[in-house]
């Protein structure tokens, strides 16, 4: 039974930390051949909104997934080591700056503030 595991990663990421981010998720896999098929197929699916790329990890159980709690089990164990490779890379995925203008606020018609804010003259 085959699976997916899609993520993003920011645009302006090295292609040299790109392979070896690839190598170590196709080790992980590879190492793991008591429930997965060795050579998962780690593809470049999109682009999204201009600041990130989008990729799948596509790979085979050994198992059938009649058995739905093992085969998240298994896809939790992957999405772990994924992270951790992804953070020890220090590959990001960094949103779009968000530009808000306020132009108009109505008066605060309470005395209450939350307790981090500090209140202006």
């Amino acid at each position: 039974m085959g699976d997916s595991v899609d993520f993003c990663i920011h645009i302006s990421t090295p292609m040299e930390k790109i392979s070896m981010m690839k190598e170590r998720i196709t080790r992980y896999i590879e190492n793991r051949s008591d429930h997965l098929y060795p050579a998962p197929m780690i593809v470049m699916r999109d682009v999204e909104h201009l600041n990130g790329i989008k990729w799948s990890v596509w790979l085979t159980h050994t198992m059938n997934h009649q058995d739905m709690g093992e085969r998240w089990a298994r896809r939790a164990l992957l999405v772990e080591e994924m992270v951790k490779t992804l953070k020890g890379l220090d590959i990001q995925y960094r949103m779009l700056p968000l530009d808000v203008n306020i132009r108009n606020l109505p008066p605060l018609s309470s005395s209450r503030a939350p307790s981090n804010w500090t209140v202006c003259a």
